[in-house]
């Protein structure tokens, strides 16, 4: 079985778990799983099942058939395992999509809204953990496309032509790999390391009690 592919037969039978719940409540359906997995598998926090079960099921109720509950979790896991290995790989992952209620193309906006979705549900705040103007700017293709600059029942913050947008949707991978590396890199930065107490200075006595100045004992080296 291909690491980094979601075969269509699991996408099937994804759809044929999660759409019916999906359809009277609050749980995600596969394009929206496939967006919040994937700014999971992009940030700065470790997650496994136990967070991310929950979110994705939202208010539907218990699995009468446990079969399929296992089931369900069994094809999240891979799909997440999936998104994953794909960005490990540079390869930014090929949006699940659906046409949109008045429209035939392909609706990028519940991807990207559950994309968004997780940066108000995961414990770290990621524009407060990168604390840099640069970071929202890779953001932009997800926000614009995820409507995150419309407001209901008032004047949008921002506005974007058909144009823009599609130029969002033409730099949606490139930016999703670009936001990936980002916090990799932030992860493998190393720490600054911060001394406990007081400098000491070198003719100070050795804070080790040896009675000796500092620097001719273990500041000699």
């Amino acid at each position: 079985m291909n690491e980094q592919q979601f075969a269509a037969d699991e996408l099937t039978r994804l759809e044929q778990l999660l759409t019916p719940l999906a359809a009277t409540g609050s749980t995600m359906r596969p394009d929206e799983v496939q967006g919040f997995f994937t700014a999971l598998a992009s940030g700065p926090d470790a997650l496994d099942d136990g967070f991310w079960w929950g979110e994705i099921l939202g208010d539907a109720p218990s699995f009468e058939n446990q079969g399929d509950e296992a089931e369900l979790r069994a094809l999240l896991a891979r799909l997440y395992a999936v998104v994953a290995a794909g960005l490990a790989a540079g390869q930014a992952p090929e949006p699940i999509l659906y046409a949109g209620e008045d429209s035939e193309e392909p609706d990028f906006w519940p991807w990207c809204n559950a994309y968004l979705y997780a940066l108000d549900v995961v414990p770290s705040d990621w524009f407060e953990l990168a604390d840099d103007e640069g970071f929202e700017e890779l953001l932009l293709p997800v926000m614009a496309l995820g409507g995150m600059f419309e407001e209901d029942g008032g004047e949008d913050l921002m506005s974007f032509s058909e144009q823009e947008l599609s130029a969002f949707v033409d730099d949606l991978p490139q930016a999703l790999l670009a936001i990936h590396d980002y916090w990799q890199a932030k992860k493998q930065a190393p720490s600054t390391q911060r001394r406990a107490g007081d400098k000491v200075g070198r003719n100070d006595p050795c804070p080790c009690g040896s009675g000796k100045k500092y620097k001719a004992c273990c500041g000699k080296n």
